[in-house]
């Protein structure tokens, strides 16, 4: 199986809203060289209005994100998914993808009707996060991956500061393909330098092999990183969510047991409630760094020894009560989120059923003229929605002309603050975003200052 490194660059950081512009990837084989790449871009979708600060960033002309030579937002997703799938199996491989990338992709899959939204994590297919590997062998293997420090002396992992510390030249920062070269790079010089470390990461992309693992050992260590620090977690699995069994619910053995003995069920749930709390939420899907602890150093363990934590898990496992307790309080302590009436919330409101699924490959093997009559046939309201609405973004000129005007309204209605609580940016609030920018950089050069005019002009008009 080989490796899919890519990265891509967004409007913004708004995981439910925010659009991709640009894809960039590359095929590896096993030894990490590279048989294929691919560079994808999109046009901007008419209720979009790109972050000032990620305009800034990557450098990215706004006039040209509204180009109409540049492909399509639904081409361009089309041609990731397609790419994506076409590479199955293999490991897939950002850098902070885990948390926002995957997420990205997902939602774009999503609302442009591209089932399997999971293709990273499905079919044989497995995730790495290259910030998570790269914080622990920063820590432990200083001598293989080097850092920078801030003014407070803690450690950056910034891809570009990473580059910089370890010799790597890729070209301009922040953009897609410079990001992979870079990401490319680091994970070249951890596998050959830190061949272990780089096995581990590999074992732990895969969610079963993480269950296996911590079904397997009584006590484990994990790697977090916290406030600028990389933790290691001395660690035993207690229970996993109900609503979520991809979470273990692991006790740290460190913490004072005696006194979580002696606490109330409401003083218990406060204590589990803390970020910096005793019970870690071990996501075993999310590419998690672990390890059994006769592999850590002596000091990273601190006073207490490998026998130590090997005992007190035994005893806590033992202790039924005490766990259950433990489980009550981390279930009590999770977010519940409430159902959300807008359509790019409500991703994992379901998985898309297989009727549906065979819709989607109908709705895009047709032509645009014919899709319309494809919308009722989904069975799942979430899926008419998208799809009407992806006929609105890519042909309106298909659409009666009540229902686009009607569609006109929403998306004017929203630009200009209309929907209380609706996701994406408003005209005013871009702006203020401007002016941030402003304080920050001290300049705005012509383009975006283009862009700023424009966004003047719109909300003018609306007054």
């Amino acid at each position: 199986m080989g490796f899919v490194i890519y990265d891509l660059e967004t409007t913004g950081l708004k995981k439910r809203f925010d659009q991709i512009l640009q894809f960039t990837a590359v095929h590896t084989d096993a030894n990490l060289e590279v048989l294929e790449q691919v560079e994808f871009e999109g046009r901007l979708r008419p209720h979009i209005l790109p972050s000032p600060g990620a305009l800034h960033v990557t450098g990215a002309r706004y006039a040209d994100l509204v180009d109409p030579m540049r492909p399509s937002h639904d081409t361009m997703v089309g041609a990731i998914h397609a790419a994506m799938l076409r590479w199955t199996p293999s490991m897939f491989i950002g850098f902070n993808s885990i948390s926002y990338d995957d997420e990205v992709l997902r939602q774009a899959f999503y609302e442009s009707l591209r089932p399997p939204i999971y293709v990273t994590n499905t079919n044989g297919n497995s995730r790495g996060d290259l910030l998570k590997l790269a914080r622990v062998v920063g820590t432990l293997r200083p001598d293989v991956l080097k850092t920078v420090r801030d003014p407070d002396g803690r450690r950056v992992f910034r891809l570009s500061d990473l580059a910089q510390a370890n010799g790597i030249n890729p070209g301009r920062a922040h953009t897609a393909a410079a990001d992979v070269a870079t990401t490319l790079a680091l994970c070249r010089l951890i596998a050959s330098e830190a061949p272990v470390l780089w096995s581990s990461f590999m074992r732990f992309s895969n969610k079963a092999e993480v269950l296996n693992f911590v079904g397997e050992h009584e006590a484990f260590a994990v790697f977090e990183f916290k406030k600028g620090i990389q933790d290691v977690h001395p660690v035993t699995a207690i229970g996993f969510k109900p609503t979520e069994t991809n979470v273990r619910y692991c006790l740290d053995l460190t913490a004072d047991l005696s006194a979580l003995r002696r606490m109330t069920p409401a003083e218990l749930l406060v204590e589990v409630a803390k970020p910096d709390g005793p019970i870690l939420r071990l996501k075993a899907n999310c590419s998690p760094i672990l390890a059994e602890l006769w592999e850590l150093d002596v000091d990273l363990l601190g006073d207490v020894t490998e026998a130590d934590l090997q005992s007190t898990a035994t005893a806590v496992r033992g202790d039924h009560a005490f766990v259950q307790r433990l489980l009550a309080a981390a279930v009590a302590s999770e977010t519940v989120w409430p159902k959300s009436r807008f359509v790019e919330f409500q991703i994992y409101d379901g998985f898309i059923q297989d009727w549906d699924v065979d819709v989607c490959r109908q709705f895009h093997a047709a032509p645009w003229t014919d899709r319309l009559a494809l919308v009722d046939r989904f069975r799942d309201s979430r899926l008419k929605k998208l799809a009407r609405r992806l006929v609105y973004f890519e042909r309106p000129d298909l659409l009666d002309a009540d229902l686009r005007i009607r569609m006109d309204a929403a998306v004017s209605g929203r630009l200009r603050g209309q929907e209380p609580d609706a996701p994406g940016r408003t005209l005013a609030a871009t702006l203020q975003e401007f002016d941030l920018l402003l304080a920050e950089v001290g300049f705005i050069d012509p383009d975006l200052a283009g862009y700023r005019a424009y966004l003047r002009s719109e909300l003018a008009a609306a007054a």
